[in-house]
């Protein structure tokens, strides 16, 4: 499939009654922004300059092309609760030429997310489009690339179930932190999950009311209490592949705990630990700690958090 290097789907949407994937061409870019939508921006930008033609697809070409792709299988899937340091893992990954990153990658989120509003979607063909997709996103684009990391978006904790199942024998690692400093962070820049109505409800496990309009950060603090709980039933799993890191742990001692608990060996150490010291968003700007707010202490998220970390701390 020598016609379909660098390019890869980025988008899955229904138009006209039909499911259709969006490609775009990422030439020789080594993705290292700190999201893949700004990556898609980048790349979107320089087809434009090119040409005008928006190539796409239907979901029979995805996963027919997928099978003669040259492709890295995923070596982790990172799992989070938000502002807990994802971020900064992916871009400290980012700096190893031999890894491919994707950090939220939106075209995962929308065949996740698609069967809850198309019931035609069964769990099969699911399957079938998002490995497919996975398998495209792991190229093996330029010789150097040896492992594949993906940062999932923070309400697929959600869909652990699922992807376990999808993927039995990938290392999956959870990274938690205590809820008011997630809440925080979200009350200076909302993420989607932290506004009611962005994300169904009913995948959060939430029924909306007029309490989490009138206060986000209250909605906020149900969300993360439903992520806490979700990782306590994984860590009771007890799964041989998963593997937990809170951030009060120290995000110094984050890389080296990441490679040791999926079994690999850590690469470029200096890179990783210069790319620690910037701030996990912005990376030319040096991270000097984060404003203090003063928020309510929401209980149930609390406790919820205190159980996660007395059970993942005895590992």
């Amino acid at each position: 499939m020598n016609g379909l290097k660098n390019w890869i789907p980025y988008k899955f949407e229904k138009q006209n009654g039909f499911w259709q994937l969006r490609w775009m061409d990422l030439a020789e870019r080594h993705i290292a922004e700190p999201f893949f939508d700004e990556t898609i921006g980048i790349c979107l930008s320089k087809m434009s300059e090119r040409s005008g033609y928006k190539p796409l697809s239907d979901i029979g070409f995805l996963i027919e092309s997928a099978i003669d792709i040259n492709a890295i299988a995923p070596t982790a899937f990172i799992f989070h609760v938000s502002r807990c340091g994802s971020t900064l893992l992916t871009q400290a990954l980012s700096t190893d030429q031999a890894n491919i990153v994707y950090a939220e990658a939106p075209l995962l989120d929308e065949i996740l997310r698609a069967p809850m509003h198309d019931k035609s979607l069964i769990a099969a063909e699911t399957e079938k489009l998002f490995k497919a997709a996975v398998k495209f996103l792991g190229q093996q684009r330029k010789s150097q690339y040896q492992q594949l990391f993906i940062k999932l978006d923070s309400w697929h904790i959600h869909f652990y179930p699922l992807l376990r199942k999808w993927f039995p024998d990938t290392p999956f690692y959870f990274l938690s932190r205590e809820p008011n400093a997630v809440i925080v962070s979200h009350h200076k820049r909302r993420g989607l999950h932290s506004i009611p109505g962005f994300i169904e409800a009913d995948l959060l496990k939430i029924k909306l009311g007029d309490e989490h309009y009138s206060d986000f950060n209250f909605f906020t603090a149900r969300v993360l209490e439903g992520y806490y709980r979700v990782l306590c039933d994984v860590d009771a799993e007890d799964h041989p592949l998963n593997h937990f890191y809170d951030y009060g742990w120290g995000m110094d001692n984050l890389p080296a705990h990441f490679f040791n608990s999926i079994g690999k060996e850590i690469a470029n150490v200096n890179e990783m630990k210069k790319r620690l010291s910037f701030h996990s968003k912005y990376p030319d700007q040096l991270f000097n700690g984060e404003d203090k707010i003063e928020i309510p202490t929401y209980q149930n998220a609390t406790s919820a958090y205190q159980q996660l970390i007395a059970a993942i701390s005895v590992k």
